[in-house]
């Protein structure tokens, strides 16, 4: 019974819930396979709430270990960005810079926003 409750809000957060907050599973991203919520469902319904709770637990932390070297990932890639004189929004902001690296005031190309 209580099995099948978890897995009835699982479905419907897979449902309603996940499409609708803009980012995907940390751990399906950088690992491939299912994300936690489709692991959690499938530990319920193979193994029963009770014994699947420490899978998921597990599932969990590997997410949130995951979803770090994603933003670690993203941050290198941003200051490598910014170093070359490609700033986030994919702009080619390196005609903005002065001769020693600094920014030069209202500098504006192309529509993008090039400031610091």
């Amino acid at each position: 019974m209580l099995s099948r409750a978890a897995l009835i809000g699982i479905a419907g957060y897979q449902r309603w819930l996940s499409p609708r907050k803009g980012y995907a599973c940390a751990y399906r991203l950088v690992h491939g396979g299912t994300g936690c919520s489709g692991h959690a469902k499938a530990a319920i319904r193979d193994h029963g709430l009770w014994a699947a709770l420490p899978l998921i637990r597990a599932r969990l932390a590997a997410c949130v270990e995951a979803a770090a070297l994603l933003r670690q990932r993203a941050g290198a890639q941003d200051k490598d960005r910014r170093r070359k004189g490609h700033w986030a929004d994919g702009c080619d902001c390196s005609p903005c810079c002065g001769p020693r690296g600094g920014h030069l005031d209202g500098c504006d190309i192309d529509g993008c926003d090039c400031s610091p």
